[in-house]
């Protein structure tokens, strides 16, 4: 969004994390509701789930207010790195 269509990266972070959100949520509930939740702990994890999403977005939403766009830009740079080199590590 920010690259393509020019969003501020604030906007775009926003609008992805409202688009995440609401998939995540869907997931969460089909995966309830067909236990595919393994030991039938399928609403136990929905909630510990939850809750640390709830408490991410707040912590995340805090460090947006306080960081620049080439900041956040960066960070998320790294964090996809990181990422890219764990499911290297874990497919050798």
């Amino acid at each position: 969004m920010v690259g393509v269509v020019g969003f501020p990266v604030h906007v775009a972070t926003a609008r992805s994390h409202f688009v995440l959100a609401n998939m995540a949520l869907a997931g969460s509930v089909t995966h309830v509701v067909t236990g595919a939740f393994p030991g039938g702990t399928g609403m136990h994890r929905a909630i510990a789930l939850s809750i640390g999403v709830i408490g991410g977005a707040q912590v995340g939403e805090w460090l947006s207010q306080r960081l620049r766009g080439t900041t956040i830009q960066r960070l998320l740079a790294l964090g996809l790195a990181v990422l890219s080199l764990r499911l290297l590590i874990g497919a050798v």
